[in-house]
């Protein structure tokens, strides 16, 4: 039976790290040069009086923490400056803008002149007719609504009437003004569909009368254009003084508007006020700033001149040695620890000595590894690898195969294992055995290595050192031994 144990041979262990030589130099090497660089650095560093470090750290923070408040309030100047000004100005501006305009409509305005207490004015009442056709039977009630809502829609859709009405209502109130101002004064609103009202508004009532006579006779002429069936008829008439709530309300609202500009402009006005107070405070600050950042550049050029005078006495060379010799033994052992680990848990078949002991099977022959190494003589030696030819050496594996599958009583004898079929190790045993014992192939991954069992009563594992694992070894004894087949030895290429 396999001895399942895990076994070391010291042998062993030293050829793998004399294997692993050109490695374990070079992270030693690694580890010294990069120890020996760290007792430099900390001899240059370290090594000095640590009030030096101290001195430089405190003012290099000092000094940072000073560029940070100059950066601070020159970033807080330029917002202050392109952003926060500009925008207050122009609010500025603009509420300015609006004031003057409204205080401006407040005086050339007609309409803003009149007293909403005493005003004049001049009001018709306007009734809306509609012919309606004599077919026109079925939902006369609802056609008759529609026409009257058209037409009332249409003449209120005549406000603010033409350029050239506006112009003969101005000479018949004999005003001087734009016609804006003249248009404010005409109102037009549809009452119910039925019925429209036309308002004219003006301090003497009867001026006011005649206009609103004149504009009633165009509202007649171009009802007319749009439906020769529509027609228009006054049912009242009024002329005089009234209290005018519609007045006062457009009076009262325009005057909130002045108000409401000149107070929004006010608080601008403060704001920017502020706004160019904390940009002179903060110029105050960046000056003040600047000369003690000055003052505490010099100081940390003294601190570092002191350290760099201090370093210049001071030799790097014991840290050096000292931290290389560290980092030497340090990388020494941790890259044997690493190669022996690998050793230990790479689970692979790297010599005879992995097979020897473990397994009940003869071995019936090592091929010499071909790598080249340093110390390789030796490592030959420690692993048990004769120091044959390696044409020789196939010769004599394919002779004790052919010897020992000659047994009496075989229907057949195979070569199974887990080495790729194009190794040349493998080609070179096949044809050494000259075809009289076969590759059946890898039983663990192929199917019709399997199959190619059944012509085969006795079989001899084959390996690859370096590649084959000892867990598939032995799961490729455990399979055949459950497929009842002889193993007659192990051939390690």
């Amino acid at each position: 039976m396999e001895n399942n144990e895990v076994q070391i041979r010291i042998q062993d262990v030293f050829a793998s790290f004399l294997k692993s030589i050109v490695w374990i130099a070079a992270i030693t090497i690694f580890f010294a040069g990069a120890l020996g660089a760290f007792g430099i650095y900390k001899a240059r560093h370290t090594k000095v009086s640590g009030a030096y470090a101290a001195n430089i750290a405190t003012k290099e923070k000092e000094v940072a923490e000073k560029q940070d408040e100059i950066f601070n309030l020159e970033k807080e100047n330029a917002t202050i400056r392109d952003v926060d000004i500009p925008f207050t100005e122009n609010r500025i501006k603009k509420e300015q803008e609006l004031s003057d305009s409204r205080k401006e409509y407040a005086s050339n305005s007609i309409y803003h002149s009149i007293d909403p207490f005493n005003a004049g004015c001049a009001k018709i009442t306007i009734a809306v007719h509609v012919e309606i056709p004599e077919d026109i039977v079925d939902d006369m009630p609802e056609y008759r609504d529609n026409e009257q809502r058209r037409a009332a829609n249409a003449c209120v859709s005549m406000y603010p009437f033409t350029d050239q009405a506006l112009e003969k209502v101005r000479g018949i109130l004999g005003e001087d003004c734009e016609l804006r101002y003249i248009k404010e004064l005409v109102n037009i609103t549809n009452m119910n569909n039925q019925f429209v009202r036309l308002d004219v508004f003006y301090p003497e009532p009867e001026k006011a009368k005649k206009a609103a006579e004149y504009l009633f006779g165009e509202m007649q002429k171009s009802i007319t254009e749009i439906d020769p069936a529509f027609s228009l008829s006054i049912v009242t008439e009024f002329s005089g003084f009234e209290v005018n709530w519609q007045v006062y309300d457009d009076h009262s609202l325009h005057s909130d508007k002045v108000i409401l500009a000149e107070k929004n402009m006010a608080a601008d006005m403060d704001s920017l006020n502020e706004k160019n107070a904390k940009l002179d405070l903060n110029t105050q600050k960046i000056n003040l700033a600047t000369g003690e950042l000055n003052a505490l550049n010099n100081e940390l050029s003294a601190a570092e001149n002191a350290l760099a005078n201090a370093r210049q006495a001071q030799s790097a060379k014991k840290g050096l040695v000292k931290f290389g010799l560290i980092g030497a033994f340090a990388g020494f052992f941790i890259a044997c620890a690493f190669f022996y680990l690998k050793y230990l848990l790479g689970g692979k078949i790297r010599n005879r000595n992995s097979i020897i002991g473990r397994y009940p099977y003869p071995l019936l022959g090592v091929v010499p590894s071909t790598k080249k190494y340093l110390f390789g003589k030796t490592i030959k030696r420690l692993e048990g690898d004769p120091v044959y030819a390696d044409d020789d050496v196939i010769t004599a594996i394919a002779a004790n195969a052919l010897a020992i599958a000659d047994t009496e009583g075989s229907t057949g004898n195979c070569l199974v294992g887990t080495i790729e079929e194009k190794d040349p190790s493998l080609k070179a045993l096949k044809e050494a055995l000259d075809g009289k014992v076969s590759y059946a192939g890898n039983i663990l991954s192929e199917a019709r290595a399997v199959k190619a069992l059944d012509k085969c009563s006795h079989v001899i594992l084959v390996e690859k050192r370096n590649e084959s694992q000892i867990d598939s070894l032995t799961e490729e004894i455990t399979k055949l031994k459950s497929l009842k087949k002889e193993i007659l030895g192990i051939i390690l290429l």
